[in-house]
């Protein structure tokens, strides 16, 4: 079970770096001033995305599902980080949509707006630290 374990957090650590980087990777693609640089992000940015950061979403989400049931866990912040995570897919799906509009050259906002994107995935995976590690008790079921 420890196995699994290691593989889940080495899954998660690289997912949530990717989703940390991708908006510092668009931000950088935003701010290229030249065809050249453009067409190096454009693959760096894709490259990123596809092979590191999706593989490892894919596989955190299997690992921790697996976890989930072998080790029968319960409690409430259980559906909570859940959600949190489901959060953490959205922003990833949002991400990839992103790299396709880059790719067109469609809506390249400022870079200022690609570096505060950074906070989305940074409160979610504050969060699901907060509700795995704290395991808190977020409402009761009683009077």
């Amino acid at each position: 079970m420890a196995w699994l374990k290691a593989l889940h957090i080495i899954f998660l650590i690289l997912w949530c770096t990717g989703l940390f980087y991708m908006p510092a990777l668009f931000a950088h693609y935003a701010g290229a001033t030249d065809a050249r640089e453009r067409h190096r992000m454009r693959i760096i940015t894709r490259f990123t995305f596809i092979v590191i950061t999706s593989p490892a979403a894919v596989l955190a989400i299997i690992t921790g599902t697996i976890l989930v049931y072998a080790t029968a866990i319960q409690g409430v912040w259980l559906p909570a980080k859940l959600a949190v995570v489901a959060g953490m897919g959205f922003f990833h799906v949002y991400c990839g949509r992103r790299v396709v509009e880059l790719e067109r050259g469609e809506h390249i906002e400022r870079r200022s707006f690609h570096i505060a994107l950074v906070l989305v995935p940074f409160v979610l995976v504050s969060t699901v630290l907060w509700l795995v590690l704290a395991k808190p008790t977020l409402w009761s079921s009683g009077a």
